[in-house]
């Protein structure tokens, strides 16, 4: 008899408990867990789970069908009317990019999110039958219009891996056609046609190896068909037939011998959101199905990794609901934000925060009087804490843990200051001050080893860039300075004192930056700037990990730094600035702050970035 061993290369392991490391080997990895007496495995699972919905609600988005589920670019569609706007995806959020030349809807792309094709479908509104071949190529900044098609037509599908090397394919001129074209950067090339004429498909793959599933076979109102036809660079090759039958625009990722596909509408026009596997002979029906039922939607992706974004839903309304779909071991959560409990002492002004998103400290900041009190966050409540700071302040800096904390600078009304007090989870105590007085400044670290720099007194005066340390007991002045002067912006608050990066502010108000500085505990270094100018904005994480959240001039956006450039994320579901931050960039909060103007509010809203759950089976002998 063959052995597990002999099959997969590898033992069955005997556990104590699920492993919790999983490699890009462990596919199909079996393990007897001794707790629960149970024999398990890693097996692949699909699901689709929720993405960044779009910035423009639209039906019909052409789409870079080579591009990935972390870097889509949608185009074109229609509003109501068509639509000539342009965004692109980062796996969390859409960002709008230059727009079409043309206004279009009902056709087709190619490419990656650098590099994409835009062509055919209809530019009129009021004149169905006209009918478009305009071509534009996208070079990841602009779009600019090269040679059009042969065939001018709507419902066409394409597929491709860039603006040079694409195909283009089935559609509607006043029928249903088959006709093929292949672009080599410059004009189109009319090819051998498809076997079953069709619009709307779904399809996807290279230049030389496409697939096409789907669409309709007759004049409007289409008759919906299910056969699959792949291209070898030549000709076209009936395949496997799909379960459901769909037409209009289904939602499609992946190759010729690897490729899913999702919603679309069924005869007699019925929306359906079923999923479906093929694997180069045969199409399997997916239990998991989308969480938004539609048609008409743009589409990116492999097998394992897709997206589908836009569409209409029943009966006829246009979205801008974007899902992700996996199919593998792991499956994830998509980033968010999320409402915690109130703090007790409304407040805004840039209060001081430390800590983690479940293990938190708030203190100081006003009202606009400056405050003194304290609060503990355990994740679901804030609790007052007798323990007051002994000089009431706003625009203060915050470092440490909730039981270990340290507070530096800030001010009152019309003073900087340089205060320091240290909390040992019972009581706060005065220590040295800084060496320089001042108002919102950058830093991180920990209640024994913490860095501030920046900083300003009250507008007018121009910000600082003095760099300061702290060892513990004293602070001292660093040689080094930040390049760009300013105060009351966002720090990485999980940082540490050799590794801070500091980002947004103002020197004096109005003036916002997107300014972002990395210090390597020697010296300050200008990185990539945020995409959003922002001042009294949260901030939270490393040096190499951090999120920016709202802030004045940006009142509800929120981005991710990398270690080398800003991202856009989900924004905050409220507009706020002048709150206190603190966590991770899996996992952090901000706390109180102001929608702008006199007034402050007493929310808490927790971040959680996207998070991967592996998933696994228990066997049985049924």
């Amino acid at each position: 008899m063959t052995t597990y061993n002999e099959i997969a290369g590898r033992r069955v392991n005997f556990l104590s408990s699920d492993p919790t490391y999983i490699d890009t080997n462990s596919e199909g990895q079996v393990w007897y867990n001794s707790s629960t007496a149970t024999l398990k495995a890693w097996l692949p699972t699909g699901a689709f789970s929720a993405g960044g919905n779009m910035n423009t609600t639209r039906a019909y988005p052409g789409s870079a069908n080579s591009g990935t589920q972390l870097a889509a670019l949608a185009f074109a569609g229609t509003t109501g009317a068509p639509s000539s706007a342009s965004e692109a995806y980062n796996g969390i959020a859409w960002t709008s990019t230059s727009s079409l030349n043309t206004a279009r809807t009902y056709g087709s792309g190619a490419g990656t999110q650098t590099s994409a094709l835009s062509f055919g479908g209809y530019d009129s509104p009021s004149t169905p039958s006209a009918n478009t071949g305009v071509t534009e190529k996208w070079n990841g900044t602009s779009w600019t219009t090269s040679g059009s098609l042969n065939t001018a037509r709507r419902g066409i599908a394409g597929a491709g891996a860039s603006n040079s090397a694409a195909l283009g394919f089935a559609g509607l001129t006043t029928v249903a056609v088959g006709n093929t074209e292949s672009f080599n950067g410059t004009a189109w090339t009319a090819v051998n046609a498809m076997n079953t004429a069709r619009y709307y498909p779904g399809g996807n793959g290279s230049q030389t190896a496409a697939i096409v599933a789907g669409g309709g076979t007759s004049s409007p109102p289409a008759t919906a068909v299910s056969n699959t036809e792949t291209w070898n660079g030549t000709s076209w090759t009936a395949g496997g037939s799909m379960n459901t039958t769909r037409v209009e625009f289904p939602g499609m990722g992946g190759t010729q011998t690897a490729a899913v596909i999702f919603g679309g509408s069924t005869n007699p026009g019925t929306f359906t959101n079923a999923t479906e596997l093929y694997n180069g002979t045969s199409w399997t029906t997916s239990p998991a199905t989308l969480a938004t039922t539609r048609r008409a939607m743009g589409s990116a992706g492999s097998q394992s990794s897709a997206i589908g974004f836009g569409g209409t839903t029943p009966p006829s309304t246009n979205t801008n609901v974007t899902e992700e779909w996996n199919f593998g071991v792991y499956s994830y959560s998509a980033a968010a934000w999320a409402s915690g409990g109130n703090i007790n002492t409304t407040r805004g002004e840039n209060l001081g925060a430390a800590g983690t998103q479940t293990a938190a400290l708030i203190f100081g900041g006003g009202n606009p009087t400056p405050q003194t009190t304290t609060e503990s966050y355990n994740g679901s409540a804030w609790t007052t804490v007798p323990a007051t700071l002994n000089t009431a302040r706003i625009a203060i800096r915050g470092y440490g843990t909730q039981t270990a904390a340290l507070a530096a600078g800030g001010g009152n009304v019309t003073t900087p200051l340089a205060s320091t007090e240290s909390y040992n989870g019972s009581a706060w105590t005065s220590v040295n001050s800084m060496n320089q007085q001042a108002i919102g400044r950058f830093g991180s670290g920990l209640q024994t080893a913490a860095v501030a720099a920046g900083g300003g007194n009250y507008p007018p005066t121009p910000g600082l860039t003095v760099t300061e340390l702290w060892n513990g007991t004293s602070w001292t002045t660093s040689p080094a300075n930040m390049n760009t002067a300013r105060n009351r912006g966002g720090s990485s608050s999980s940082g540490t004192q050799t590794a801070s990066l500091a980002f947004g502010g103002t020197m004096p108000s109005p003036s916002f930056f997107s300014a972002t500085e990395s210090w390597n505990g020697t010296s300050w270094t200008s990185v990539n700037s945020m995409s959003n100018a922002r001042s009294e904005n949260g901030g939270f994480g490393t040096q190499t990990a951090a999120v920016a959240a709202g802030g004045n001039n940006a009142l509800s956006s929120t981005e991710a730094w990398n270690g080398t450039a800003w991202s856009t994320y989900p924004s905050l579901p409220t507009s706020i600035c002048q709150m206190g931050s603190c966590g991770t960039q899996s996992a952090g909060l901000t706390a109180g702050g102001s929608p702008g103007g006199p007034t402050y509010v007493n929310t808490t809203l927790e971040w959680t970035n996207e998070a991967a759950t592996a998933n696994s089976k228990t066997l049985t002998t049924s």
